[in-house]
C-alpha cells in the first residue's frame, strides 16, 4: 500500500523506490532503545554515589573512542544514567591508577581548559539534530554548550554554541582512587515530549576525558568517524522514560544597571575635542515560561548585554564586510533552529538586533521569543522592539522558523519568514523554504531558497523574481574516515536584501567542490588518522557587469589541496596549497588596509599555508600558522600564534599574535575597456600588526577576573574589556564591567589632533533570577 501511495505521488517509480527503501529502512534497522531506572528515593547532589537509588541502577559499558577506537582503556570507567520525575542524572566513577594524573587547569565556570571531563550529552526530543552538553572538571567547574546540525560544520553551518546557559547542577569528589561525579539536569532546561501513554525518548551519548593520555571512553559504542562524533546527536544512545511529570517553573530575572560612559565628542566648531560623560541607570527583566514539556517562551523587557565580552578585532584583507559571532545570552536559545544560511550569507542574523551597522549598541525596549517542538514540528519564533537613536528610527524584528520532520530523522522540511519595520515606514521581508533529506550512509541533499521584498525596490518580485531571489542545492558526505565530499551551487540576486540577514556579495552565482579521504593509523603509529582534501570554489556575476570581457563572469576563483595528519599525543598538523584569481570590476577600486590601493583588474595569486595545532594533553594550549605566497599583484607574508598557557587552576593566560607583511610593486597597469591606465602607489609597503591577550584569575568557583585587551596598528586602536563577575547561584550574579578604546597613532587628520582616550565607560550590574 505504501508504495502504492508513493507511485502516485512521484512521477516515476525509479524515485518511487528508493524513497520507500529510504522510509522503510529507518524502521527496519532502527536503534535499539534501552529504559532507563526510575528511581523514587532522593539523591543527595555531592559526587559520591552512596544514595541507596544509585543500587538499582545497572552500569552503561563504555568503550575507548580515542585515540585507538575499542582499544584497551588505560583506566577504569563507569557511568550510571536514572531519572526522577523532574531530573535526570548520571554518574560517574573515573578510577584513576595515579591521582597525579588528573587534569584541572581552571576554575572558570564555562571556559574549557584542557581539564579532565565527565560529560553527558543529552538529546531531549530525539530529534538527532539537536542536544545539550553539560560537563563538569575533576574540581567541579561546569560548562554547558548547545549542539545543532547533528554536530555538523560542513556547509558553513552552525554546530556548537559555546555561549548557550541553562540551569543544572553537579558536584565531584576525590579519593586515592580517583574521581566521582554526580550531574543532575531538569528536564525543564532541555525539553522532551511526553507521548499519549506517558513515555518520552531521548537520546544520551556519557563519555569520560583523560586529558594526560589523550584518551575517551564513552558509552555508546560510536566510532570517531566524525570531527564531533563524541557529541553528536544522530550516533546517541536511544532511551526509554515513562512517568515524566517534570515541573514547569518560571524563571524571573530582574537585574539593575548603574555606570557611566565617556565619549570624546568633536565641538561644534571643530577646534577642539571634549568629552561627554553619559551617566546611565536602568532597570529590566527576562522571563523564562516551559508552556508545556517542549516548548519553553521567554519575555524579555529593556534587554541589557552590559556583560558581553567585546567583539574580537579581525584583519580584512578582502574588499567585503566581516562576520563577527553572537554573543548575547538571549538569542543562544535554540539559536540552531534560525540557522538558515547559504554558507557564509543567511537570512538571519540576530546581531542585527540592538547593534548598528559599526556594532555600536542599541537600546531593545523588550519582546518575547518561543522555542521548541511539537510532534515533529521544530518551531521558533522572535519578535523584538528597538529604541530610536539619533541615526535610526525605532524598529521592530521579527523572525519564524520551522521545521517539519520527514521520511526519517535527520531529514526535514522547513521555511523561515523575517521581517524588519521601522516607525518611518520602511518596510523589509524576506521568505524561505529548505529541505535537506538524508539519503543514507551519512549523504545529504539539501535545497533552500528565499526572496526579499522591500518598500525602495525598484523592481518588483512578479517582473524580475530571480534579481530579488537566492537559492542553493548541494549534496555532502562528511566524515573523517572514507571518501567525503561535498558539491553546492549558489545563486544571489542582485538586488536580493535581507534586512535582517547578512550578505557579503550580492549578484553572484557560486560553485563549490570538495573531495577528500580520510584513514586511521595503525593502533602502534604514534599518528591517529590522515586525511587529505582537494577543493574548488568560484564566484561569477550573474549579469554583464561592463567588466573584463575575457574573464567571462568570474568574479573570484580558489583551488586547494589539503594535508591533515592528526597524532595520538603530539597535536596536529595542516599544509595547504592554494591557487586563486580574482578579477576586480571596473570602478571597484578598493584600498587594502585603507593604504595600498588594488586598482581593477584581473590577479592570479598562490599560497602555502602551514599550521601546528598544539595536543590537549598539554599545559600550554593553542596552535601556530604561517601563510607564504602572492595577494593581487605583491606579496604577502603571515605568521600568527595563538597560545593558552595555565599558569596555575585559578590563572590563565593566553591570546594571539598576527603579522601581517604585504609588499607591491610602486606601480601597476590597470586593464580596463578602454586600455592600459598605469596606477602609482604612494604606499607600497606595510606590516599589520594585530595583538590580543586574555587573563582569567579564579579566585574560586564564584568569583572571576578576565582581562582582554587588544591592538591594530590597522584601526590605529586599542581596546580594553575587564570584567569581574561573582556568581552566587545559578541566575545570581554580580558584575562589574570596564571598557576602555584609545587611539595608539596621533594622527594629525586636519585640527584639532584625535585625543589619547576615544571612549571608555564602568558599569555595574547584578541579576537575580527568581524560580516559582
Amino acid at each position: 500500500m505504501a508504495t502504492k501511495i508513493l507511485e502516485n505521488v512521484l512521477p516515476n517509480k525509479i524515485i518511487a523506490l528508493p524513497i520507500f527503501l529510504l522510509f522503510f529502512g529507518n524502521i527496519l534497522f532502527a536503534q535499539e532503545k534501552v529504559t532507563l531506572t526510575k528511581i523514587s528515593t532522593p539523591i543527595i547532589l555531592d559526587g559520591v554515589a552512596d544514595e541507596p537509588a544509585w543500587e538499582s541502577v545497572p552500569y552503561l559499558n563504555p568503550v575507548q573512542y580515542e585515540p585507538v577506537y575499542k582499544g584497551k582503556m588505560n583506566e577504569v570507567t563507569r557511568f550510571k544514567v536514572a531519572y526522577d520525575e523532574n531530573y535526570v542524572y548520571v554518574m560517574g566513577e573515573l578510577y584513576t591508577k595515579d591521582p597525579g594524573t588528573i587534569v584541572t587547569n581552571s576554575l572558570v565556570r564555562d571556559q574549557y581548559s584542557s581539564d579532565d571531563v565527565f560529560a553527558i550529552i543529552i538529546d531531549g526530543f530525539n530529534d538527532n539534530q539537536n542536544a545539550t552538553w553539560f560537563f563538569i572538571n575533576p574540581d567541579g567547574v561546569r560548562f554547558d554548550f548547545a549542539v545543532s546540525n547533528d554536530a555538523d560544520f560542513s556547509g558553513g553551518r552552525n554546530a556548537i554554541n559555546s555561549s548557550w546557559n541553562t540551569f543544572w547542577d553537579a558536584e565531584t569528589s576525590k579519593s586515592e582512587e580517583g574521581w566521582f561525579a554526580e550531574i543532575r539536569v531538569p528536564f525543564s532546561s532541555i525539553g522532551v515530549q511526553v507521548d499519549a501513554s506517558g513515555e518520552t525518548e531521548m537520546g544520551i551519548i556519557v563519555y569520560r576525558w583523560l586529558a594526560a593520555i589523550n584518551e575517551r571512553h564513552i558509552y555508546p559504542a560510536i566510532p570517531p568517524n566524525w570531527n564531533l562524533g563524541n557529541a553528536k546527536p544522530s550516533q546517541a544512545q536511544d532511551v526509554r522514560l515513562n512517568g515524566v511529570n517534570s515541573k514547569n517553573p518560571v524563571y524571573f530575572t530582574p537585574y539593575g544597571l548603574t555606570g557611566v560612559a565617556r565619549q570624546n565628542e568633536l565641538s561644534v566648531d571643530s577646534s577642539a575635542y571634549g568629552y561627554e560623560d553619559d551617566l546611565t541607570r536602568e532597570l529590566g527583566f527576562d522571563l523564562k515560561y516551559n508552556l508545556t514539556s517542549n516548548l519553553t517562551a521567554d519575555l524579555t523587557v529593556n534587554t541589557d548585554f552590559a556583560q558581553v565580552e567585546a567583539d574580537d578585532q579581525q584583519l580584512n584583507l578582502s574588499r567585503f564586510s566581516l562576520f563577527f559571532p553572537e554573543k548575547r545570552q538571549f538569542f543562544q536559545q535554540r539559536a540552531g533552529l534560525f540557522d538558515f544560511s547559504f554558507g557564509r550569507d543567511r537570512v538571519f542574523y540576530s546581531r542585527r538586533i540592538g547593534l548598528d551597522d559599526d556594532g555600536n549598541p542599541v537600546r531593545i525596549l523588550g519582546g518575547g521569543r518561543v522555542t521548541g517542538r511539537v510532534g515533529n514540528l521544530d518551531v521558533g519564533v522572535i519578535n523584538l522592539q528597538t529604541a530610536k537613536t539619533s541615526s535610526l528610527a525605532s524598529e521592530n524584528f521579527g523572525v519564524v522558523r520551522l521545521k517539519q520532520q520527514v521520511l526519517n530523522e535527520r531529514s526535514f522540511v522547513g521555511g523561515i519568514a523575517t521581517t524588519r519595520v521601522n516607525t518611518d515606514g520602511h518596510t523589509n521581508f524576506v521568505f524561505g523554504l529548505d529541505t535537506e533529506l538524508d539519503l543514507g550512509k551519512e549523504t545529504f541533499f539539501e535545497a533552500r531558497g528565499a526572496f526579499s521584498s522591500d518598500d525602495e525596490d525598484s523592481v518588483s518580485f512578479q517582473d524580475k523574481p530571480q534579481d530579488l531571489s537566492t537559492y542553493r542545492l548541494s549534496v555532502r558526505r562528511s566524515t573523517n574516515t572514507g571518501i567525503n565530499y561535498q558539491a553546492t551551487f549558489t545563486r544571489i540576486g542582485d538586488n536580493y536584501d535581507p534586512e535582517l540577514g547578512f550578505v557579503r556579495l550580492g549578484g553572484i552565482s557560486q560553485k563549490f567542490a570538495r573531495l577528500g579521504y580520510g584513514w586511521f593509523a595503525s593502533e602502534e603509529s604514534i599518528v591517529q588518522r590522515h586525511s587529505f582534501r582537494f577543493a574548488y570554489f568560484g564566484r561569477f556575476f550573474n549579469d554583464d557587469h561592463s567588466l573584463l570581457d575575457f574573464e567571462n563572469g568570474l568574479e573570484s576563483r580558489f583551488t586547494s589541496f589539503r594535508w591533515s595528519t592528526n597524532f595520538k599525543l603530539i597535536g596536529s598538523f595542516d599544509i595547504e596549497v592554494s591557487s586563486d584569481k580574482e578579477v576586480i570590476p571596473v570602478g571597484d577600486d578598493f584600498d587594502v588596509l585603507d593604504r595600498i590601493t588594488i586598482p581593477a583588474n584581473s590577479y592570479s595569486t598562490n599560497a602555502l599555508e602551514l599550521s601546528y595545532e598544539f595536543s590537549e594533553a598539554w599545559k600550554i594550549a593553542g596552535g601556530v600558522d604561517a601563510v607564504f605566497g602572492t595577494f593581487y599583484d605583491g606579496t604577502l607574508q603571515e605568521f600568527s600564534i595563538n597560545p593558552r598557557f595555565f599558569a596555575s587552576r585559578k590563572l590563565e593566560i593566553g591570546g594571539s599574535y598576527r603579522l601581517t607583511h604585504l609588499d607591491f610593486p610602486s606601480s601597476v597597469e590597470q586593464n580596463t575597456s578602454t586600455g592600459d591606465v598605469t596606477i602609482n602607489r604612494s604606499i607600497t609597503e606595510f606590516t599589520s600588526h594585530l595583538g590580543q591577550f586574555r587573563a582569567q584569575y579564579a579566585f574560586n568557583k564564584k568569583a572571576t577576573l578576565s582581562t582582554f585587551v587588544q591592538y591594530s596598528n590597522v584601526e590605529e586602536l586599542a581596546g580594553a574589556n575587564l570584567r569581574f563577575r561573582y556568581n552566587f547561584s545559578e541566575g545570581r550574579d554580580f558584575w562589574i564591567v570596564l571598557n576602555e578604546t584609545v587611539n595608539t597613532e596621533q594622527r594629525q587628520m586636519g585640527l584639532p589632533n584625535l585625543p589619547f582616550v576615544e571612549n571608555g565607560s564602568i558599569l555595574i550590574k547584578y541579576n537575580h533570577t527568581f524560580a516559582f
